[in-house]
C-alpha cells in the first residue's frame, strides 16, 4: 500500500516547479519599469515621454520635487512644462521669496539672463536657485501678467538668508525722510560687509528680532511698500532662527504655513478660477502625505486642491544615483560649488524597490512609473520601508533618475 507520507512527497515534488514558476512570475511582476526618457530639440521623447504626455491632459498640478543644485531637473521640467503648455499650463511656483521673486521677474522680463547675472554678482548670495542658468531660463518661460494682472511667476517661500542687500537698497530708495534713509543705509553696509566676510551670524535674518524691527518699521509709518518689505523680513528672520535654534520641528511647521499662505493668496487672486500651475520645489515641499521632516506640505495641499476640483497632481521626483549638483555656503566671492552628489537614502530607495542602478543608461533619463511597486509591496512591504524609501514611494507618481546627474552653472 502506498504510504501517505510517499503520496504528500510526490504532491509536494510535483507542485514545487510550480511554486518556484509562480515566485518567479511574482518578482518579475514586482521589478519596476525603466522607461528612458530623452529630450530632442527641447521636447519629450522616448518611452518615458509617451507615459507622461497622457498625465498632463487630467492634471491640474505638476509637482516637481528635488534635491537642489541640478541641471536636469530644470532641463527636463522645462520640457515637461513645453508640453502641459496647450492643456493651459501657464503658471510657475519657485522656492524663492515674494520680494525676491519680484525683482527677479522684472530683470528677466527687460534683461534676460544677463539680467541676472548682473544682480547674483552684485549679491552672490541672494538668489537662491534661480541664480543657476538652467533654473532661471524654465523661469524665464514663464513671464508676463494674466488678464487680472497676475504675474504667472509665483515665488512663495521665505526671503533667502543672503537676500537682505536687495530689499534694503530698496528701502534706502524709498525712504519717506532722511532718518529713515539713515536707518536703512546702515543696515545695508552692515549687510554687505557680513555677506563680503561669510559671516552668516551678522546677517540681518540671522540677528534682528521683533523689537529691531519693529524700530525699523516705524521709521517708515504710512508707507505700504516698505512696511512689507520689512514684515517679509521679519517671518524670514523667524523662519531662520528657529532653525538656528535646534527648533527643527517649529521651523518646518511654520515655513509650511507660510508656503501654504502665499501659495493660497496667489491661487485666489489668479485670473483662472482653477489655473494650472507647475512647481519645482524641494523633495519635502511637493509630495503627497507627511514628510521625512513631520509636516504636511504643499503636496498634499494641491493634490487635494486638484481632486476636488476634478482633476490630479502630478507628482514627479528627480532622484538621480550620482553624478554632481550645486550647493551654495555662506563665504567671501562666490558662494556656489560644484560637489560629488551620494545619496544614501537614494540608494536604498532605489535597492527597496528592486531598481538595479548599476544598470541605468548614462546618457538621458529613466523614468520609474512608482504605482504599480505601490500595488506589488501592498500594505506590508510598504510597511516595512525604511522612512525616506516609504515617503518616496507613497509621496510621488513616478521617479526621474539617472546615474550622472550634472550640476547646475552658477550665473555669479
Amino acid at each position: 500500500m502506498t504510504s501517505i507520507r510517499s503520496i504528500s512527497s510526490r504532491l509536494l515534488i510535483s507542485i514545487f516547479p510550480a511554486i518556484v514558476l509562480l515566485t518567479a512570475a511574482a518578482l518579475a511582476e514586482a521589478a519596476p519599469q525603466s522607461l528612458s526618457l530623452e529630450i530632442k530639440e527641447g521636447k519629450l521623447a522616448g518611452p518615458g515621454a509617451e507615459v507622461i504626455r497622457p498625465e498632463l491632459a487630467k492634471a491640474q498640478f505638476i509637482l516637481f520635487g528635488e534635491d537642489h543644485g541640478f541641471a536636469d531637473s530644470p532641463i527636463v521640467l522645462r520640457a515637461i512644462a513645453r508640453e502641459a503648455r496647450p492643456f493651459g499650463f501657464k503658471y510657475h511656483v519657485v522656492e524663492v521669496g515674494p520680494l525676491s521673486t519680484a525683482m527677479i521677474r522684472e530683470k528677466l522680463a527687460y534683461d534676460g539672463t544677463p539680467g541676472l547675472h548682473q544682480l547674483v554678482h552684485e549679491v552672490p548670495l541672494g538668489i537662491p536657485f534661480l541664480s543657476l542658468k538652467d533654473d532661471a531660463e524654465l523661469a524665464s518661460d514663464f513671464l508676463g501678467h494674466d488678464s487680472k494682472g497676475k504675474p504667472y511667476l509665483w515665488g512663495i517661500d521665505q526671503e533667502f538668508i543672503g537676500s537682505p542687500p536687495f530689499h534694503l537698497k530698496r528701502l534706502v530708495e524709498i525712504a519717506p525722510n532722511e532718518s529713515a534713509r539713515a536707518a536703512a543705509g546702515k543696515l545695508l553696509a552692515e549687510e554687505k560687509d557680513a555677506a563680503e566676510k561669510g559671516a552668516q551670524d551678522k546677517f540681518l535674518l540671522t540677528r534682528f528680532h521683533e523689537t529691531d524691527f519693529a524700530a525699523l518699521d516705524v521709521q517708515f509709518k504710512g508707507q505700504a511698500e516698505a512696511q512689507n518689505i520689512i514684515a517679509e523680513l521679519k517671518e524670514s528672520a523667524a523662519v531662520y532662527q528657529l532653525w538656528m535654534s535646534g527648533h527643527n520641528y517649529e521651523n518646518n511647521a511654520r515655513r509650511a504655513r507660510l508656503l501654504a499662505k502665499n501659495f493660497l493668496a496667489n491661487y485666489k487672486s489668479a485670473a483662472e478660477p482653477q489655473p494650472k500651475i507647475v512647481f519645482k520645489m524641494g523633495l519635502e515641499h511637493v509630495a503627497l502625505g507627511t514628510t521625512t521632516i513631520n509636516t504636511i506640505d504643499l503636496g498634499t495641499l494641491a493634490t487635494s486642491i486638484a481632486r476636488v476640483n476634478g482633476q490630479t497632481a502630478l507628482r514627479i521626483a528627480f532622484l538621480p544615483t550620482g553624478g554632481h549638483n550645486t550647493a551654495f555656503a555662506p563665504k567671501p566671492g562666490n558662494p556656489a560649488s560644484v560637489q560629488v552628489y551620494d545619496s544614501t537614502e537614494t540608494k536604498e530607495f532605489f535597492a527597496a524597490i528592486g531598481l538595479d542602478a548599476a544598470a541605468l543608461p548614462k546618457d538621458g533619463w529613466t523614468l520609474v512609473p512608482l504605482e504599480p511597486i505601490r500595488q506589488s509591496l501592498d500594505t506590508k512591504g510598504i510597511d516595512a520601508l525604511k522612512p525616506f524609501s516609504r515617503f518616496t514611494l507613497l509621496g510621488y507618481d513616478y521617479v526621474i533618475t539617472t546615474p550622472d546627474a550634472k550640476a547646475g552653472v552658477s550665473l555669479y
